[in-house]
């Protein structure tokens, strides 16, 4: 079986969906939006390092999706990693968590003995992804499982992606979403972790991960 044909059997990513809370704080839907998204465009560089004194091994860059109602927190210091947006709620009786999406160094080496070393780097970061990134994700939380690792396209580049769901005490039902993505030239790249809350983002399948806010950040990334 090809590496791109490892796909779990549960159709759906066998999300059904999540149960509603009744209580008015969590009517606030992610997908019910109608207005226009701006986005703010972040560069991770030489003058990023420069001016905040925060390693870069290697340059990248990501557009950040803006909207009215959601409040966009920066952590430029996240304990590991390189930097992670937290979205939440405007809600005048307290901010409700809604997506995050954490950039992390990784390194996946570049074979020198081997006319097509990619596939060769995803099946070592889906590896990765699966023996270390998700243990180290769901730590502390209940009901996680695994619903798929394939390899998929991030802004023309391959990539591999591990789903998962969770359930975080605080937050209710969760997301998990794992994507490690291979520079193209060199070992040192990135990988990212996005948690999603289903309450706030009913997300059920597969096809909805591009419109949630992690998602559209995820299709800008780019290598600089």
């Amino acid at each position: 079986m090809s590496f791109k044909n490892i796909i779990a059997v549960i159709a759906l990513l066998g999300l059904a969906p999540a149960a509603q809370s009744q209580e008015p704080s969590l009517s606030f839907n992610l997908f019910s939006y109608q207005g226009a998204y701006l986005n703010r465009i972040f560069r991770f560089n030489a003058d990023y390092t420069a001016k905040y004194n925060i390693p870069i091994k290697v340059p990248f860059a990501l557009q950040i999706p803006i909207r009215n109602d959601v409040e966009l927190i920066a952590d430029g210091r996240p304990s590991g990693g390189i930097v992670k947006f937290t979205f939440a709620t405007k809600d005048p009786s307290g901010r409700r968590f809604i997506e995050n999406f954490h950039v992390v160094d990784a390194s996946f080496p570049i074979p020198q003995d081997s006319d097509d070393p990619m596939p060769i780097r995803l099946r070592s970061a889906a590896k990765a992804l699966t023996q270390s990134a998700y243990p180290s994700a769901i730590q502390g939380f209940t009901d996680a499982k695994i619903i798929s690792t394939r390899e998929i396209s991030v802004n023309g580049m391959r990539a591999v992606q591990l789903l998962a769901t969770y359930t975080d005490p605080s937050n209710g039902p969760m997301v998990l979403q794992l994507v490690a993505i291979p520079h193209p030239a060199r070992a040192e790249s990135y990988f990212i972790l996005h948690n999603i809350s289903r309450n706030l983002v009913p997300i059920n399948g597969p096809e909805q991960l591009p419109d949630t806010l992690g998602g559209r950040i995820l299709a800008s990334f780019s290598y600089e």
